[in-house]
Parts: structure tokens; sequence; C-alpha cells
């Protein structure tokens, strides 16, 4: 069954640029009422909520401690009364020998993880995406390896949080490839299907996750075919 976004109030961390924006901008084109959480971007959260107009509100908060978590959230429900949509888009990428573990930890893994269990202590619960990232399968990622795992833990919860949450909340992923912004110019990699993903694609497979009340405890590769090549990998190692 699909649902409707209009007059949902939905909270999208790190919704100020990049991927978040296209989300933001998606969803409120469904008609819902967009909550944007920021941490640095705060000219471009306020730009994007201007531009947005009707039924979107900017919250600025560090998601790596826990009191601005709750403040975060606390902003979001009280702005009209509960959160239906949480968008966990925010997180932390570095290399290894650039990487604070405590830090990617926190915002990666433990930050989603508390929020969306907020969404779940709503009466009639709600509906929970984590963004994820497909590259973290990938055997290039191996100087990523923090970053990856952080990711590799937040998608191994869906399904665990799915099960848990029924019937009153779902729990889904989106894993995007090497998405196609203006601030990226690196190398994609091998690309199955030629076309790098861009921030609409991604935007779209959110918002069918958040329409569709049928589907739970799935994640949705948005990465142009690259995690088939991971699982090809994957099975070459086996014995």
């Amino acid at each position: 069954m699909m649902g409707s976004l209009q007059g949902k109030v939905v909270l999208v961390t790190g919704g100020g640029r990049r991927v978040g924006a296209a989300i933001c901008r998606e969803l409120a084109a469904r008609s819902a009422a967009v909550v944007v959480h920021y941490r640095h971007s705060e000219a471009e959260a306020l730009a994007l909520c201007r531009e947005l107009k009707n039924g979107v509100l900017a919250v600025r908060g560090d998601l790596s401690q826990p009191a601005q978590r709750e403040w975060v959230f606390r902003e979001a429900m009280e702005w009209l009364g509960r959160v239906d949509v949480l968008v966990n888009n925010a997180a932390l990428f570095a290399r290894d020998d650039e990487a604070d573990p405590a830090q990617l930890a926190a915002v990666n893994v433990a930050a989603p993880l508390d929020l969306a269990a907020r969404i779940a202590a709503q009466p009639g619960g709600g509906c929970v995406i984590h963004l994820l990232d497909s590259w973290a399968a990938r055997p290039e990622a191996a100087a990523f390896g923090e970053y990856a795992a952080t990711k590799r833990e937040l998608a191994g919860s869906i399904a665990r949080l799915a099960q848990q949450w029924v019937p009153h909340t779902r729990v889904n992923g989106v894993a995007p490839g090497p998405v196609l912004v203006p601030e990226r110019t690196e190398a994609a990699g091998t690309v199955p299907l030629q076309q790098r993903p861009t921030p609409e694609h991604v935007a779209h497979a959110v918002a069918f996750l958040a329409e569709n009340t049928a589907v739970t405890g799935q994640i949705v590769y948005v990465d142009g075919g690259q995690h088939l090549l991971a699982a090809a990998h994957d099975g070459r190692q086996r014995p």
C-alpha cells in the first residue's frame, strides 16, 4: 500500500546540502513538512528553507553529542507534534589515517540508532530510512576501513530493528554509490550501468521507501550496479 507524505513531518539529518538537500526537496515536493538538520552548513540550510518556503524548519545540532541529538529531535517533535519519517543522512567520511574512530562511531552509528529509537518510541511509531554507502562493501574501501565498518554496522541493524519494531515502525536503508555532485570529481570506478547516480536518484529512492507502507527491512542500492561487483568479488574469495 502506498501512503501519502502530505502533512507528514520528515526529519532529514545533514539536510542542508548535497544529497541531503535533494532529499529535502523531493519530500517537500510530495507535500511533506521537512525539518532540515545541519551542523556546519547554516547558510545552505537557511537558503534551502527559503527556497522550499512552506512547511520547512531548520535545526542545528552536533549529532555526536547525545544531548544535542535529543535537542534536535525535540525541536522537530515540538514543531508539529510528532516526527513521522526520519532520514538518517548525516555522516562523517574520513580516511583511516585521518579518522577519529570514536567520532565516526558516534555520528555514523550511535546517532542514527538513537534517533531511530525515538521514532519507534512515539505513539504509533513511524518510518526510519538510513543512508548507507554501497562503496563501503567494495575492496577498494580498504583505506577507509573505519568509515566502512560504521556503515556496515548500521546496515546490519536494519533487519534486526525492522523485526523488533513491527508493525508500528518500518526500517529501511538506501545505499548510494559514487553520487555525481559538483564537489566530487574523483574517479567512480567501474559502474556496470555506466551511469553515476545523482542526488535526485537517491532522493527518489528515499521517497519510495517513505511512501510504500508495505516495505520494511530492505536496502535499496542506488549505485549503478556497483554492489554486484562487490558480491562477485566476495564469491571469488570463498573456498
